[in-house]
Formats: C-alpha cells, sequence, structure tokens
C-alpha cells in the first residue's frame, strides 16, 4: 500500500514580498486518484439569516409529521405503499428516483437539528429500515449505498434531516472504481483492502479512534473537507449485527460534534455497501463537511471536481485526524 504525494510551490509577490505556497498533490491509496491541498485555503461563509430561512421552511416540508402522510411518494414493489416506521424514521420513495430502487428515510420529528442534536438512535433506527428494505429486495446483484445530503451546500432541497438508501442495478463511477480497485488489490496482496488499511493506519497520525466494532480513519487523499472515513469489522450492511450499526451512528454523531467546533452546519456522507458484491469488498463510510449555510450561502463544488475529478482542500488529514483524536472519547 502505497501513500503517495508530490509537493508543487507557486510564488506569488503579496505587498511587494514575494510569498510561496505550497501545494499537496495526493494519491488516493487504493483508486490513485488525486485531491489537493491547499494550504492558504480557507472555508468561506457565515450562518447570516440562516434561523430566518428556517422559519419560513417549516410551513410546506413535506417531511414533518403533519403533511408526511399526504405528501410523500410510496414505494411500490418493496413495500408495497406502506410507510415503514421505526422511532421517528419513516421510509418511503423517492418522488425522483435516481435508481430502479430509490427510497428516502426521514431521521426524525425535528425539522431542523443543529449538528449537536443529532442523536445515534435517529442513524440507528434509520439503517434499520435500510436494512430490512435490502434483505427484502428480489435476488440479483446490486450496487448499494446509502448517502446524506444535509442542507443546501450538500445538494439537499429539503431542511428536514433524511438519508436517500439507493440499490442499483448499474454502479455510479466512483462506486465502480472502488470495486475494481478492491478487487486488484485482493488478488495481488491476497487481503481486503480495508482491514489492511486499518492495519497501516493503527498506529498513525491519521487514525482518530473507535467506536463499537468501528474504527475511524481521516482519509489520505481527502474528497472535501475534513473528510473520515468509517471502516466496520462486519463486511456487509444488510447483515449487520445491531452492535456494529451502533458503532457507525455513534461514531457519526461525535464528527457532527466536531464539524459544530469547527463553524459548520452542512456536510454529506455516504456508504459503499459491501452486500452483493464478493469477498474483496468491505462497507465503507464516508463522511465531509460542506461550507456553512448561510442565507447567501456559498457552494464549495469548483471545476476541478466537477470537470476533473479531483478534490481541493485546504486541510491536512493528519491535523484534523489529532485534533479529533484528542477530542473524541470527549463527543
Amino acid at each position: 500500500m502505497e501513500f503517495r504525494r508530490e509537493i508543487e510551490v507557486a510564488k506569488i509577490i503579496v505587498s511587494e514580498k514575494v510569498k510561496e505556497t505550497t501545494i499537496e498533490v495526493r494519491y488516493d491509496p487504493l483508486t490513485l486518484q488525486t485531491s489537493r491541498i491547499v494550504s492558504e485555503g480557507r472555508i468561506i461563509g457565515s450562518t447570516e439569516g440562516f434561523d430566518e430561512y428556517i422559519e419560513k421552511s417549516k410551513d410546506k416540508c413535506p417531511f414533518c409529521d403533519k403533511n408526511i402522510e399526504r405528501f410523500v411518494a410510496r414505494d411500490f414493489e418493496i413495500a408495497k405503499g406502506d410507510l415503514w416506521k421505526k422511532g421517528e424514521a419513516i421510509l418511503f420513495s423517492n418522488l425522483v428516483p435516481y435508481s430502479k430502487y430509490s427510497v428516502i428515510i426521514r431521521l426524525s420529528r425535528s425539522h431542523y437539528l443543529d449538528l449537536s442534536e443529532f442523536k445515534p438512535e435517529y442513524f440507528l433506527d434509520a439503517f434499520s429500515l435500510a436494512q430490512n428494505y435490502i434483505n427484502n429486495l428480489p435476488e440479483g446483484r446490486y450496487y448499494i449505498c446509502i448517502g446524506m445530503n444535509y442542507l443546501k451546500p450538500a445538494g439537499s432541497i429539503v431542511v428536514h434531516p433524511h438519508i436517500h438508501l439507493l440499490v442499483m442495478e448499474n454502479s455510479t463511477d466512483y462506486f465502480a472504481r472502488l470495486d475494481w480497485s478492491a478487487l486488484e488489490f485482493k488478488e495481488r496482496y491476497n487481503e481486503d483492502y480495508w482491514k489492511s488499511l486499518v492495519k497501516v493506519e493503527k498506529n498513525g497520525e491519521r487514525y482518530i479512534g473507535e467506536t463499537e466494532k468501528t474504527y475511524w480513519i481521516a482519509a489520505y487523499a481527502p474528497k472535501g473537507f475534513y473528510h473520515v472515513i468509517g471502516i466496520p469489522e462486519e463486511r456487509e450492511f444488510a447483515k449487520m449485527s445491531l452492535e456494529q450499526l451502533k458503532g457507525f451512528s455513534d461514531g457519526i454523531v461525535k464528527i457532527l460534534k466536531y464539524y459544530k467546533g469547527k463553524g459548520l452546519n452542512s456536510f454529506n456522507f455516504t456508504f459503499f455497501c459491501a452486500d452483493t458484491l464478493g469477498e474483496h469488498f468491505r462497507t465503507n463510510f464516508h463522511i465531509v463537511a460542506r461550507s456553512p449555510f448561510s442565507k447567501y450561502y456559498w457552494c464549495d463544488i469548483l471545476f476541478p471536481k466537477i470537470l476533473h475529478d479531483e478534490t481541493i482542500v485546504f486541510f491536512t488529514p493528519e491535523d484534523y485526524a489529532k485534533e479529533l483524536r484528542e477530542i473524541w472519547e470527549k463527543l
């Protein structure tokens, strides 16, 4: 496993003085995709006008209790038109499906949650509903992912906290890259890549900590701000025990509290699930922060990502892993 990096140095004149800026190009150790760490950058944004927007968004929210029974679409094939419920979580169909099986799971009754207000049980109940849905699918080979967009900078139209479950017959581009790269790694080293990654990173500067049956690592080549990876002991999502799901839920809540401490309020996450794939693949979780959402929100996705599939970030994984590691047990 190689952790490759290259350095570029830019020279600019600022206030009649020559200033040097270091740009670090990193290669993902599995896929070899690149990201750029620009140390002079910073996240731009504020929470100006945010409370006003949240209040206005409540009236017609389709995921709030007063509207959900009337407004949401129903899943036809698996849930048979029913709304599946567990705790505060509710599963229903995506009105605009992204794949053959495309459902949404509302996380909580609360229309809006501050990042410090997310609770492990919200995720735990939602993940349990997702497991139930996956376990009722017709037999076949699928690419399964679970994702969350929170607030507009993360691409969410609806404020109300919710996650997506996509069951696809055709892979997304990056999922396919992970799949064949992991297979190549397995054939070359006779080992699961994610198990190897934990072994290599366990005592290193990017290792953050553990929750039940789950290991948390700062991504070597980040795909977004404060990119953290969660790696489970149990391989397939739909077969995960309550303890394994709890490990994920607890870890997500810790990371959201960390983002809150950084003055952030928006994020994306995803699971790439190993279900129906071979032994070479292990379910892996990724979470990134987004620019703060305000009345005049700022998008942090630039042309290198949209057109080059290369990420630009401003913080080194080693630095934020150190910060997280020091406060992990307190979060």
